[in-house]
């Protein structure tokens, strides 16, 4: 109905009905697209501004992360892709692997960057596939849809990353004190990616793995990348005994986590493995009682 006789587009528009008797003319609204080409108003151009720095950031994810899907195969992004991504796990490995350590390589009596040697491998299959292989995959392949998935949990931990070293320049120009940043600044930083995970898996349909990830990441943390904190820290003190420091702060959140688990585990049993959404609120009012709890210890204990 937007179209007249010879194709083109009617914007403010008048439809011409022609019958072997006379022309009945009726006037159609004007839609919100008229509008907007008639009206270029703030959104539009807000818009525009908006793509303009939005390429650069979908161009570099592009280049490390790969497209699963065949109908977007690029040769140029998945040379990138080979290129690109074992250097930025080895670098979001840099705390366990030094970035420049020297290691052997092709010559026997020369030691190189660990990053050069690895950017030398990534280079030359990038350059084997750009050769070689002429053709998209005809259907998706695990291997690629695997570094995608860690590619981006790379991104999005780097990015959560980032925002906490922001909180903490903030906390530290503010004069806040070191327990209440750790409780609050670090806590949520070191969180962020998880929940923008579960959330989006809750609401793509999958609550199961959105549960299994909140406690199955947390447990991560606390029995991998605790233990091997302590016992990179225990290592460094040998044969001396690492002295942990006692705080009040730790009872409570042991005391404020076991009320969270077993008060889970009480509720999921009791309603048959539902989750009522009262608990999330529940859960919800604990966590914030907690976070007041520490801050007012932190605040006395100074």
């Amino acid at each position: 109905m937007d179209l007249d006789a010879e194709g083109k587009a009617v914007s403010t528009t008048e439809l011409e009905v022609v019958n072997g008797i006379g022309r009945v003319v009726m006037d159609l609204p004007v839609t919100m697209e008229d509008r907007k080409q008639q009206h270029p108003t703030l959104c539009t151009m807000f818009s525009k501004v908006t793509k303009v720095w939005e390429w650069p950031v979908a161009f570099l994810l592009k280049l490390t992360i790969p497209s699963t899907l065949p109908t977007e195969w690029n040769k140029f992004y998945v040379c990138a892709n080979i290129c690109l991504c074992p250097l930025l796990l080895l670098y979001s490995f840099s705390s366990f692997i030094p970035f420049d350590s020297r290691i052997v390589f092709l010559l026997p009596q020369s030691r190189f960057p660990l990053w050069s040697v690895v950017l030398f491998v990534s280079i030359s299959l990038a350059l084997s596939h750009f050769i070689f292989e002429k053709e998209a995959p005809i259907t998706e392949n695990i291997a690629s849809t695997t570094i995608s998935f860690v590619m981006s949990v790379f991104w999005i931990s780097t990015m959560a990353g980032e925002l906490l070293n922001c909180l903490a320049a903030i906390g530290v120009i503010m004069d806040f004190p070191p327990a209440i940043l750790g409780m609050t600044v670090l806590a949520w930083g070191n969180s962020v990616g998880d929940l923008v995970a579960d959330v989006a898996l809750a609401k793509s349909g999958q609550p199961t793995i959105a549960i299994a990830g909140c406690f199955a990441g947390p447990m991560f943390n606390m029995l991998v990348g605790l233990g091997t904190a302590l016992v990179i820290q225990t290592a460094r003190v040998y044969p001396k005994a690492y002295v942990l420091e006692f705080h009040v702060g730790i009872v409570v959140a042991f005391v404020f986590l076991l009320l969270s688990l077993m008060g889970t585990l009480l509720m999921v049993t009791w309603t048959r493995f539902r989750v009522p959404r009262f608990w999330g609120y529940c859960l919800m009012g604990l966590y914030i009682l907690f976070t007041v709890v520490s801050i007012a210890i932190a605040s006395s204990s100074g």
